[in-house]
């Protein structure tokens, strides 16, 4: 997987102009009809100041869509009694909303001080709106675009073709392509990479991933169907642009296929049906022709993969697995591309039909008792054992459970041991790219041939032992009665958690433009100023 790109886009001009944005409105300013129109104007004027005409004429007219889209989760969450979210509810809501316009999700690093610092005023005064967070997300789609171009025309630059004229050749038009999305793939710089660094990867691509001309032909049906609209224009150069933005739209669903693969190969291997794979099982698929499942014992508990609650048997949580930054491909500056965590698509009923931060446990066993994933048939009839956890959760908070925290994530992996990650408590776990990981560590993550063997004999004579001495017994999952709140409720001194919300928001950010596979985020890189503690683990 390549490493995350890590460029910052902030400028002098940027920051004069956030310097001289007027002072946010009042408190009164956001009550009563007029008043509410008159804060949406403030914030587009200074989207205008700050970023130009051009960006507010691209964000304004994509917030109603997205406030639509919003508006049911931004009715489960807990808010304010003026209707604003802090830090860590914006960021829930940023990417509850791009995965359910799309099939996948993205995290973005870096979008410039301009963008920062608009929305992180507003945070730290009341948090922000329903209107106000559309406003972010839009504004963050059309920083997105922008890079889309921005790598369209270093591609041409790199190969040394004109984006002015449109000249350019059939071969040459799917040659640029075809960079385009090994730029993608591989993560590369588009500002800097070089024509020497592309072409020897290209030379290459077959070695570094195996898939690439199943990505190549792909390619060429997606823009088979978009030149067919305009044929006429088929080289143009805004042909291309529509062909890599209409790729980069369906690439997550396209590509969660490799994804579903991965699971259907963990599953065959799977023990008693628990989401979890027997470590030395997982290494032998690895000898036995995959060219997955080498990731190292370390790596993989960073990873927060590896379930060792039975020391002496540790095996790998399936859903933690897939979702794991060890299974990203492409990267660019604000976004990698993941597998899509299809606990999303659980959630979204329950959000959908709960409209509330908690509900009884009778409500939610109702609810999930008829609620089917890709493995788990419904109706169905919860086992006792999990509806007992779910009065002990609403037990040791008012009777209610809170839909957005640790317990009841853990309580849906408990239920949907193949697709709900297992929520590990905050600061025991870390998100890295094998690359980072690397750098950190000083070594590579993951075994070759050789150590995967003395891997597996390892294990093997542990198993040996423990069956010995054990009691064979059915894998039971892990509970830890620790809660989270990864979204809280709001109070009145919480406006200063904000700092650095918005530069975090920006990591975490999934573009509906650029469809992807949904991801777990890179929490060391976050920086959610005190809300980091109860949110930097994982993603529901």
């Amino acid at each position: 997987s390549p490493a995350m790109a890590r460029a910052c886009a902030a400028t002098a001009a940027a920051a004069f102009a956030l310097a001289c944005l007027p002072a946010l409105a009042g408190a009164s300013a956001f009550r009563g009809a007029d008043g509410r129109v008159a804060a949406r104007s403030d914030l587009l004027d200074e989207i205008e100041a700050a970023l130009g005409a051009g960006r507010r004429s691209a964000t304004e007219g994509r917030v109603a869509v997205f406030e639509d889209a919003m508006r049911p989760i931004f009715q489960s969450m807990p808010r304010s009694s003026e209707d604003r979210l802090t830090a860590s509810g914006v960021r829930y809501l940023l990417h509850r909303v791009f995965v359910e316009r799309s099939p996948a999700s993205f995290f973005a690093e870096h979008a410039g001080d301009e963008a920062h610092g608009i929305f992180e005023r507003r945070l730290g005064d009341r948090g922000l709106s329903l209107h106000e967070t559309a406003v972010f997300a839009a504004t963050l789609e059309s920083l997105v675009h922008e890079e889309t171009l921005e790598r369209l025309h270093s591609t041409h630059h790199v190969l040394g073709l004109d984006t002015k004229e449109d000249s350019a050749t059939e071969r040459e038009v799917e040659r640029i392509i075809d960079t385009y999305m090994l730029m993608l793939v591989l993560g590369l710089n588009h500002t800097s990479v070089s024509r020497d660094v592309v072409l020897g990867a290209a030379q290459r691509m077959d070695a570094i991933y195996p898939n690439w001309h199943q990505v190549q032909k792909w390619v060429r049906e997606v823009r088979k169907e978009v030149v067919s609209a305009n044929p006429e224009a088929r080289r143009a150069f805004a042909t291309t642009v529509n062909v890599v933005e209409e790729v980069a739209e369906r690439y997550g669903r396209w590509q969660d296929s490799e994804c579903i693969a991965l699971k259907d190969d963990l599953m065959k291997i799977e023990k008693d049906g628990s989401g979890r794979v027997p470590l030395q099982d997982f290494y032998a698929a690895a000898l036995n022709g995959s060219y997955q499942f080498t990731e190292k014992r370390e790596y993989l508990r960073q990873l927060g993969a590896l379930d060792e609650s039975i020391e002496s048997r540790p095996s790998v949580i399936i859903p933690n697995y897939i979702n794991s930054a060890s299974n990203c491909l492409a990267s660019s500056k604000f976004y990698s591309v993941c597998c899509i965590n299809e606990c999303e698509a659980l959630l979204r009923p329950l959000e959908r039909n709960i409209a509330a931060p908690d509900a009884l446990p009778s409500e939610i066993v109702a609810l999930v008792q008829k609620l089917p994933s890709s493995t788990v048939d419904a109706p169905r009839a919860l086992p006792a054992s999990l509806t007992q956890r779910l009065e002990e959760i609403a037990a040791g908070s008012g009777g209610r459970v809170p839909i957005h925290g640790r317990l009841f994530s853990q309580w849906m992996h408990h239920a949907f041991p193949r697709e709900c990650p297992y929520p590990h408590v905050s600061g025991t776990t870390q998100q890295m790219t094998p690359s980072q990981f690397h750098q950190e560590v000083g070594e590579s993550s993951s075994h070759d041939s050789f150590s995967l063997e003395a891997e597996i004999e390892v294990y093997k004579q542990a198993a040996e032992v423990a069956a010995a001495t054990e009691e064979a017994v059915k894998i039971e999952l892990p509970w830890a009665a620790e809660e989270e709140l990864f979204v809280p409720m709001p109070t009145r001194a919480s406006g200063g958690r904000s700092r650095g919300f918005v530069r975090g928001a920006m990591m975490f950010f999934a573009a509906s433009s650029l469809s992807v596979v949904a991801l777990k985020t890179a929490a060391a890189s976050m920086a959610f100023g005190s809300d980091k503690k109860r949110v930097d683990k994982y993603v529901v």
